[in-house]
């Protein structure tokens, strides 16, 4: 088994935080398109359902608060575009989150694709690595293999799947624009199977 290091929890919390700027950035932008007015209606959605983070909390307690607050950010918003928008909202709002993906890891896929040309081994390799150490930003896991070509993760329970709002973002973000971005970007395929809060998530090339 593929000895993990775990993620302090004032990088978790960092990691977190970024992700949460990533969704206000491309949600809010998404809002205006449909009127000046949207965008305040959804920053005051956010206000109802965002706790405050006390600034002397731990390290560990400002990671769940924040952690909460990114769930809360991403499932309300994507409810905007669906009740404003309907179906057709909400695919916007998933293109918009892959994009807004790539762009947050195209400086990393550019060295990896020309790294992919000479070895696609060792740059799926080199992703693998770097994928079991940042998703721990989202949920505690073990990595039950990791070669070459393939890794495996055990996540039991999924700290996802435990928030209130965790089916929405494992239905939107684990199983669609997670997966249809490292397909676009890395060309490696993500596959999860879920059973009640566990899941087995299986990464490999194509």
């Amino acid at each position: 088994m593929f000895e993990l290091k775990e993620m302090p929890f004032q990088e978790k919390f960092d990691g977190i935080l970024g992700y949460t700027k990533l969704v206000e950035n491309f949600a809010q932008k998404l809002a205006k398109e449909l009127g000046e007015l949207r965008t305040s209606e959804l920053q005051s959605l956010w206000k109802q359902g965002t706790e405050t983070i006390p600034v002397d909390a731990s390290d560990k307690d400002r990671y769940e608060i924040a952690y909460r607050n990114f769930m809360w950010t991403w499932v309300s918003a994507n409810k905007f575009m669906e009740s404003h928008q309907g179906e057709v909202g909400t695919k916007r709002y998933m293109q918009a989150a892959i994009l807004a993906w790539k762009k947050k890891y195209s400086f990393e896929a550019f060295p990896l694709k020309i790294l992919e040309g000479i070895s696609r081994k060792t740059a799926f390799k080199i992703l693998t690595r770097r994928l079991a150490y940042e998703l721990q930003a989202f949920s505690p896991y073990t990595v039950t293999e990791l070669n070459e070509n393939r890794m495996v993760l055990n996540v039991a329970p999924c700290k996802i799947l435990m928030d209130k709002n965790g089916n929405s973002f494992c239905s939107m973000a684990c199983q669609n624009i997670i997966p249809s971005w490292l397909e676009a970007q890395f060309n490696v395929k993500m596959d999860q199977k879920r059973q009640e809060q566990n899941c087995s998530i299986v990464f490999e090339h194509f």
